[in-house]
């Protein structure tokens, strides 16, 4: 049996308007489960033999071959805020106490330019950070760039350069993949998905209103905002009030864009998924392609063996896309093309040609963690 602890693999129905969360972090959360027989989630409470008041560690201790701890964006750079302070001393807290091997999922650092040189952290993290160095059997990290900022504070030695786990989580869906891109680039009328982070942006606005004059969807993992808007315009579309961050797109001598336009896309067209089995099935049955910043949103679509495009503007998305060969484009060159020209920039030559080699080096790392190995994709 194994353990995991970290990320949520499903959320409630309070997300997002009580429960903070990033609908994204379940793709990456559901990794473990996916790859491995007899796992069981610490927040659960549903391991073998639990009763009320069992702690998890104790359950790990006793019964347990390891416990993977699944991270997201565990630290960030030059963040010195009290919250993201609070998250290294749980981080901390959650490595020690364990007599089996702990093995960490995708550690990330999140920063504005992966510049070793411009990034600092507050002493939580740097503790934090040792404390994963002397307590971690094997870290996988999602690019170099991680790799060197923990290279930079710790002597730790056990990390494998692999990118987000959840790429090797569906080694089947690269078939299917393969072929769906062969059908993508036939296909006069693709039926296309769209996801944003920063709606304020000119680049993004461009790119939704692409998404709304396409009859695209937008797939919303957190921004509470969105959801209460596609709520109020299902409920009142005549009175619903348009979050500020859209008003641009509806002002002006010549608006791009009429209010009912608006409120009838974030009627029809708007999508939030609380677990991955809906998730999956919407992308199976009306996506042929996703494109757009948020990088487990596009990661969802390829697992689903649909084809995607990540739009790049930050470090993370960058070290993620470079990693594993991904497609990508700068947001700002994709916003001046037109849908025909961002799906063919949707170019998987280097992903097909490094995929056997990325499999193996995150074969490489469940071996030195000691846990079972995923099956290798076959290619036509």
């Amino acid at each position: 049996m194994i353990g995991v602890t970290g990320i949520l693999k499903s959320l409630p129905i309070t997300f997002p308007l009580s429960f903070a969360e990033n609908s994204g972090n379940m793709i990456h959360g559901d990794v473990p489960f996916r790859m491995f027989r007899e796992s069981y989630l610490a927040i659960d409470r549903s391991w073998p033999g639990y009763d009320e008041g069992d702690r998890f560690k104790d359950f790990v201790n006793g019964s347990c071959t390891h416990v993977v701890i699944t991270c997201a964006n565990m630290f960030r750079a030059n963040d010195f805020g009290p919250n993201i302070r609070k998250r290294y001393v749980k981080l901390e807290e959650m490595l020690s106490g364990y007599k089996k091997p702990v093995i960490l999922f995708g550690l990330g650092v999140q920063a504005a330019e992966q510049d070793l040189s411009k990034v600092d952290f507050p002493p939580e993290a740097i503790s934090a950070m040792q404390a994963i160095s002397e307590k971690a059997h094997s870290v996988s990290v999602r690019g170099e760039f991680t790799k060197s900022v923990l290279a930079k504070y710790t002597n730790v030695d056990n990390v494998f350069v692999t990118g987000c786990p959840s790429f090797f989580s569906a080694p089947e869906s690269f078939t299917q993949l393969q072929a769906n891109l062969s059908h993508l680039k036939s296909n006069d009328s693709p039926r296309f998905s769209f996801s944003g982070t920063h709606f304020n942006k000119k680049y993004e606005q461009r790119l939704l209103l692409k998404a709304i004059q396409g009859n695209g969807f937008l797939i919303e993992p957190q921004n509470k905002d969105n959801y209460i808007f596609h709520r109020e315009s299902l409920d009142n579309p005549e009175l619903v009030q348009v979050p500020d961050h859209f008003r641009n797109l509806l002002t002006g001598p010549r608006p791009e864009l009429s209010r009912a336009e608006l409120v009838e896309f974030f009627s029809n067209r708007f999508k939030m998924f609380r677990d991955i089995k809906p998730w999956d099935e919407f992308n199976r049955e009306f996506i042929d392609f996703t494109f757009g910043t948020r990088f487990h949103v596009n990661m969802s679509s390829i697992l689903s063996g649909k084809p995607a495009l990540w739009l790049t503007h930050d470090s993370r998305t960058r070290e993620l896309a470079q990693t594993l060969n991904l497609p990508s484009l700068e947001i700002e060159e994709a916003s001046s093309m037109d849908m025909s020209e961002i799906i063919e920039s949707a170019d998987y030559s280097a992903l097909f040609d490094n995929l056997d080699n990325m499999f193996e080096t995150f074969n490489d790392f469940l071996r030195h963690s000691d846990l079972p190995t995923v099956a290798m994709p076959r290619l036509s």
